[in-house]
């Protein structure tokens, strides 16, 4: 329904811009059973899908020129979380997206905010909705 929100992620421009990112070297990708960041010169962090108990994102005034938005996925035992500009992220929006109530019109509006603001998307107690 909104996979043009992760074509802002993944098109080739956003690619090329990604390579140049510092930010681009934390990785992130996904199986059927986990998702996991990779921050450089760190021990990947993982979160089981099963335990995922909320999906946010986090904006700050500091953009553009620094990374300005931020992604959590929480879990009961602690949060994950990574640079929109990570290695993968786009990718990963695409799985967040199919969990049901996956709350892609507050994704839209949190993408357009250059302030200090968080953003929750999904919960498993449908406090997002």
């Amino acid at each position: 329904m909104f996979k043009w929100i992760s074509s802002l992620f993944s098109n080739k421009k956003n690619e090329q811009q990604d390579a140049k990112s510092p930010y681009a070297s934390v990785k992130v990708w996904f199986d059927e059973n986990n998702a996991w960041v990779h921050w450089p010169e760190k021990e990947p962090q993982s979160i089981a899908w099963n335990g995922l108990i909320g999906v946010a994102v986090e904006t700050t005034d500091e953009g553009p020129f620094v990374e300005d938005v931020w992604w959590h996925l929480a879990t009961k035992d602690g949060v994950i979380t990574y640079p929109s500009e990570a290695t993968g992220a786009g990718e990963l929006l695409q799985r967040l997206q199919d969990i049901p109530t996956f709350n892609n019109e507050r994704l839209i509006k949190s993408m357009s905010s250059t302030e200090n603001q968080t953003f929750i998307l999904w919960d498993h107690e449908g406090r997002h909705v």
